[in-house]
């Protein structure tokens, strides 16, 4: 807040070159503000005057104070401005002389400082948005991308595959139709992207708690489950030793090369040595996966770090049986043979 002493008073024209002498009122004003430079409280002082050439003259003479006790004092002790012009009252047109106290609503520094604000916030903006805008277009892919992953491999298979070919066509009819209404509403924007957001993050949700149901339900298993020898030291899935143990890589088979007897239960103790999903699909007699003869690992799903088993009879006839990963069919390929 600011605070103005103004003063007002007229100078007789034909007085004018009296008061603009040396030792004259307007002098001695001058030499007033070296004063009002160590007082308390002070801001500046403006003389002003009216510039026509003929009759008598208007002087406004304005000191500013940072406070109204600043002002008071001034104004209430000598030597003041009001104090020296009543010096030179004979100067004066009568009654001329005027003396206001008043109260600053709006200032340039006022101004000033709302400018500055208004600056630093924009400063602000030019800052922070083109920080902000790639990194949560970044957070969104990145959102998208682990979330779709976690579905697909939950799903697997020819239902991934269906699901992602969807995807890809709801994706182009939606850019489709959006590219050729330019007018489109930004509700309606705001609803296709609120909507598929909504519809990732359930889909994340589900594939999260389903693979924590296989997880707990592979640990029950795990801890109950237990194989009993039969007489000459063959397991239930007729291999010796407690079966054949088979290690699954990233993204490799060891081995990838298997021997068995004809017609014998085998059981293939598996172990995911790896980082990534695998498991393990054993082709039936008619050498196509994915058909009601083949043996697949229980669980299905083998994450890093964990253990399944197939429980396969060899067919009686000798030949090789292939057997392969779903989630890397080309890479983690191997052949049992039948002897």
């Amino acid at each position: 807040m600011e605070y103005i002493q103004t003063i007002l008073f007229q100078i007789s024209a034909s007085r004018l070159d009296e008061a603009s002498q040396a030792a004259g009122l307007l002098a001695e004003l001058d030499e007033h503000r070296r004063f009002l430079k160590g007082q308390s409280g002070f801001r500046d002082i403006r003389i002003t005057r009216s510039i026509n050439n003929e009759g008598n003259v208007l002087v406004v003479l304005e000191t500013q104070w940072t406070d109204d006790t600043s002002l008071v004092r001034y104004e209430t002790a000598e030597p003041n401005a009001a104090a020296i012009i009543r010096k030179h009252e004979g100067l004066l047109v009568a009654g001329s002389l005027q003396v206001l106290d008043m109260e600053a609503l709006r200032t340039e520094t006022s101004f000033k400082a709302e400018e500055a604000e208004e600056k630093e916030h924009a400063a602000y903006a030019r800052l922070t948005l083109p920080i902000a805008i790639p990194l949560g277009i970044l957070a969104f892919a990145l959102l998208v991308i682990y979330g779709l992953s976690r579905v697909y491999l939950e799903i697997g298979g020819d239902g991934a595959v269906a699901l992602a070919a969807g995807m890809a066509i709801g994706v182009l009819v939606v850019s489709f139709a959006l590219a050729n209404s330019p007018k489109a509403p930004g509700w309606l924007i705001g609803g296709v992207v609120g909507l598929a957001a909504l519809a990732l993050m359930g889909g994340t949700i589900w594939a999260l708690a389903n693979e924590d149901e296989s997880k707990a339900a592979e640990q029950v298993n795990g801890g109950q489950e237990t194989e009993t020898p039969t007489p000459g030291g063959e397991t239930p899935g007729g291999g010796t030793g407690g079966g054949i143990a088979v290690t699954m890589g990233d993204n490799k088979f060891d081995p990838a090369k298997i021997t068995v007897s004809a017609g014998a239960a085998v059981t293939l103790n598996i172990t995911n040595g790896g980082t990534a999903i695998h498991n393990m699909r054993i082709a039936g007699p008619d050498g196509n996966y994915n058909t009601d003869d083949d043996a697949v690992s229980d669980p299905n799903l083998v994450p890093g770090g964990s253990e399944a088993t197939i429980g396969w009879t060899a067919p009686d006839a000798a030949g090789e049986i292939k057997f392969q990963c779903d989630f890397h069919p080309t890479e983690m390929v191997g052949t049992i043979t039948v002897q």
